[in-house]
């Protein structure tokens, strides 16, 4: 097998840590990256403390692992921590149905990514680079043609070893741990282990740590390929998706069950149940010792200063400020919590942390109020971050963040991508309210989310959230704001409590000639949990839209805005809390019975 060209990819460069997007088709995760990135990521881990597995997914390995709920737990090529096996795992495309799901799903063409297409590149930066290399799989036959083979097109490739053991003995665990042991002892760097699915992944996730290798690759029938045993078959069917009827007419005895019985079930399950989210979950994960800082406090100088408005937020805001420290680390933050009245201790836990600085409001006062009353203790700095207390920071998010910012002076303000509870990619994106786009949120709501964006307020396309562009605003629970530009637009509305706060003081940044961008390379997870849900509170958010409006348009156009607000939960009556909705929605005298600022005595 002649092998694959590598233009680019002579020295491929340190991967960039970003998330990328994963689609997940029941517990199996596979990542969507290109073939450059993957390179990268194979290359790097040839010096990272863990081990990196390189998996391919196709419909056989969705058959053998779609119901294994430990796929999912692994952790992934970008973690920084250990895990209990000792490895981190990456799973490429491979296959054409795959490839082509992907693409629908996340509004991009992704590439196809098979073991037989990356061994090329990944042998010859071996050769390059002295790189120690492996082979575990194959026949004794099959590696003596393997070795005549790479000698002539890689000469000064270093193969320390191959080994043919027999499948009784790979599923023999005393065996399988001999076989680990003499691999180490042969100093190998880079090991192709070539068992066939479900075996080979199974193999390397209980004895993969123990081989020292830094790099192990599932690739399958590899060798065989490498050996000139198998021939691959032929560009334009591979391009089609008929790679597999050229195997199946190999070696039709070994392979038709495979893809006669096994593949088609796995085929629909893959059309009906994959879904995309983002990788910033596994972002989050943090190394057991991270460098901590100390934060500076006020009249200093600051390269950004956190403000973070808390009310009831004790089981919160530690975490958060443990996360900043570790940005504190990297650069000069300035801490500013403002706490509005909580009831459970939350100034205590605060206190605890005496570079913190700490500012008791006379009441509830709400988001905007509580930011305000933040901001005079902000200066001087670079950047102001508004920061929601229920946030769990990515180790550089702070830093990316910022990046983004001095890297154009057009940007006011940067906001990340925020990821749920469970890891998913929040819509987080919104467009300027409009009257049509109210009308297509009271008629679809949250259904039919690939329809036009004019028909809606929230950005659902997840293609949006894969890279870097310009927004009209986003929520609030965290945005950087360069300081000049905080200063020019001055305080934060307060006649919103709680919500469209964001969407006013967006909107001023842009009126300002600022833009607005979003840098999805930065990502905090939202637990959502401190402004909560009570009915009262989603009645104002409902109502602070039309407020909105009403302060930023005709009184024409409010009207028919608020005409389609109380439309929208109108269609919803069935449900009590959507009656309860509108009935305040038409009453403007229930308005004041929201929830509004509040101060003690």
């Amino acid at each position: 097998m002649p092998l694959a060209k590598s233009e680019n990819l002579r020295d491929p460069p340190r991967p960039h840590p970003a998330p990328w997007p994963r689609m997940v088709v029941d517990a199996v995760p596979i990542d969507l990256i290109d073939r450059e990135r993957a390179m990268s990521l194979i290359i790097d881990a040839l010096g990272a403390p863990n081990p990196l597995v390189v998996a391919s997914a196709n419909l056989d390995h969705l058959h053998h692992f779609g119901g294994d709920e430990t796929w999912a737990a692994r952790p992934p090529a970008v973690s920084v921590g250990a895990s209990p096996e000792g490895l981190r795992w990456l799973t490429l495309l491979d296959g054409v149905p795959l490839v082509r799901k992907a693409g629908a799903l996340s509004g991009r063409d992704w590439p196809k990514l098979s073991g037989s297409d990356l061994i090329g590149p990944i042998l010859e930066y071996a050769a390059r680079h002295g790189t120690r290399v492996g082979f575990l799989g194959g026949t004794a036959e099959a590696h003596e043609r393997l070795r005549t083979t790479l000698r002539a097109r890689l000469p000064a490739l270093d193969i320390v070893g191959t080994w043919s053991p027999a499948r009784s003995e790979l599923q023999d665990p005393a065996t399988s741990a001999a076989i680990a042991a003499e691999i180490r002892s042969t100093g190998v760097e880079i090991l192709v282990t070539a068992l066939g699915k479900p075996l080979q992944e199974n193999w390397i996730a209980q004895f993969g740590a123990e081989t020292g290798a830094q790099v192990l690759l599932a690739f399958g029938a590899v060798v065989d390929f490498l050996a000139g045993r198998v021939r691959r078959a032929p560009k334009w069917m591979a391009d089609h998706g008929l790679e597999w009827a050229w195997r199946l007419m190999l070696e039709p005895r070994r392979l038709s069950r495979r893809y006669l019985v096994e593949d088609p079930p796995e085929l629909v399950r893959l059309m009906r149940r994959a879904r995309t989210m983002q990788r910033g979950s596994m972002m989050l994960i943090h190394d057991a010792n991270p460098a901590r800082g100390i934060f500076v406090a006020p009249g200093r100088k600051a390269a950004i200063t956190v403000v973070v408005v808390t009310h009831n937020s004790a089981e919160d805001v530690s975490r958060l400020i443990d996360d900043l420290r570790r940005a504190a680390s990297a650069q000069v933050i300035r801490v500013v919590v403002v706490d509005n009245r909580s009831s459970d201790g939350t100034s205590d836990r605060v206190r605890l942390h005496p570079d913190v600085t700490l500012v008791e409001s006379a009441g509830n006062l709400g988001y905007a109020g509580g930011i305000n009353t933040a901001l005079p203790f902000a200066d001087p700095c670079d950047a102001v971050l508004i920061l929601n207390p229920d946030l769990s920071l990515a180790p550089d998010s702070v830093t990316r963040l910022t990046a983004s910012l001095r890297r154009d002076d057009r940007v006011g303000a940067v906001v990340p991508l925020i990821l749920d509870e469970d890891g998913a990619v929040y819509p987080s994106l919104r467009r300027e309210p409009s009257l049509l786009g109210a009308m297509g949120d009271a008629f679809f709501g949250s259904r039919l989310r690939r329809r036009p964006g004019f028909l809606s307020e929230i950005v659902y396309s997840p293609s949006n959230y894969l890279d870097a562009h310009d927004a009209d605003w986003a929520t609030g629970a965290a945005v950087l704001v360069r300081a000049s530009v905080a200063r020019e637009v001055g305080p934060w509305n307060e006649e919103f409590f709680l919500y469209s706060e964001e969407t006013d003081y967006f909107r001023r940044i842009r009126r300002g000639g600022y833009l607005i961008r979003f840098e999805p390379s930065a990502v905090v997870q939202h637990r959502q949990g401190g402004s909560g849900t009570s009915p009262a509170l989603v009645r104002l958010l409902t109502v602070n839209r039309v407020r909105y409006v009403e302060r930023h348009h005709s009184g024409a156009y409010s009207m028919l805005f608020r005409s389609v607000v109380a439309l929208s939960e109108a269609v919803r009556s069935y449900d009590r809390e959507h009656r309860r909705t509108f009935a305040t929605v038409v009453n403007r005298g229930k308005w004041r019975e929201l929830p509004h600022a509040s101060f003690d005595g």
